[in-house]
């Protein structure tokens, strides 16, 4: 299930939303849009496999957006090269073309800039958000990524990413994100023995 939170221009955390409906409101008013796949299991490796598992959720997806290019980024915990992606993902960028993100397992946060501060999107497994050409946004995935999503591609080169020049935002990662949510809720994270 999806959770969007929304920030002042200065990170200060501010209404959070956890009904479907309502996400899918306030992301629209801001040109996104999201919602919800029932989620397969043992769906198989590689980008045939989950286009065959996901094959008429991806005919609805694809009515959305004319896609070019797809890819499968799956990212487990302690996987090599995930320092050097995570600061590229970290830093504020846009694409030229749409974006459409299915997570097949695991968990992401997107950072979205809009013109009265930011919003961040948990997506969980299930959960798709498009993302319009040109919309400023970072991507988070915890210091230990967990998760399989596709990616579905307005163009064929909608996997560059174009720097903003903002950096990193000064927004909490998806752990302290997520802890955050739990503190609110009334719960904390037990800490590791």
């Amino acid at each position: 299930m999806a959770v969007l939170v929304h920030f002042d221009a200065h990170g200060r955390w501010g209404e959070t939303l956890v009904c479907e409906h309502r996400i899918a409101d306030a992301l629209a008013v801001l040109g996104l849009h999201s919602g919800q796949v029932p989620v397969r299991e043992d769906v198989g490796e590689g980008l045939e496999a989950a286009c065959d598992a996901y094959a008429a959720e991806l005919a609805e997806l694809r009515q959305r957006l004319d896609v070019h290019s797809m890819d499968r980024l799956v990212l487990r915990p302690g996987h090599p090269g995930w320092a050097r992606l995570r600061r590229g993902f970290l830093a504020e960028h846009t694409h030229g073309e749409a974006e459409i993100r299915l997570f097949l397992s695991g968990t992401g946060l997107f950072h979205v800039r809009h013109a009265q501060g930011f919003i961040g999107l948990l997506c969980e497994a299930g959960d798709w958000v498009s993302v319009p050409a040109g919309m400023p946004h970072a991507f988070d995935g915890g210091e230990q990524p967990d998760f399989d999503a596709l990616r579905l591609f307005g163009g064929t080169e909608g996997w560059v990413a174009r720097p903003t020049g903002a950096g990193r935002l000064r927004l909490p990662l998806l752990d302290d994100f997520v802890e955050q949510l739990l503190r609110l809720n009334g719960q904390a994270l037990d800490e590791p023995e």
